[in-house]
């Protein structure tokens, strides 16, 4: 079964390169700053967290904390693309 988030599980460093797009993004839209670099920190942190995973326990293969985490991070994202397609009116 395909996921949108199963090419991350178990890859901090690909979660890292995420998080490294958000910053770009954040540094080279700064009307958009606040959004996109909270789907930064995000990542990082969901990266944090994945390789703690995969150092303490890894043969987890039933994972409760990504129905809390894809949803997040979703919404997140969503706030992130908002951000940078909103034209405010003038």
């Amino acid at each position: 079964m395909w996921t949108a988030f199963g090419w991350l599980i178990g890859r901090p460093l690909a979660i890292l390169l995420v998080a490294a797009l958000w910053a770009l993004a954040a540094i080279g839209l700064p009307r958009s700053h606040r959004a996109l670099t909270a789907n930064s920190l995000a990542w990082i942190t969901f990266a944090v967290w994945e390789a703690l995973v995969q150092a303490v326990t890894p043969e987890a293969n039933i994972r409760v904390d990504l129905l809390l985490i894809a949803p997040l991070l979703s919404g997140l994202g969503l706030w992130g693309v908002v951000a940078i397609l909103w034209r405010p009116r003038r």
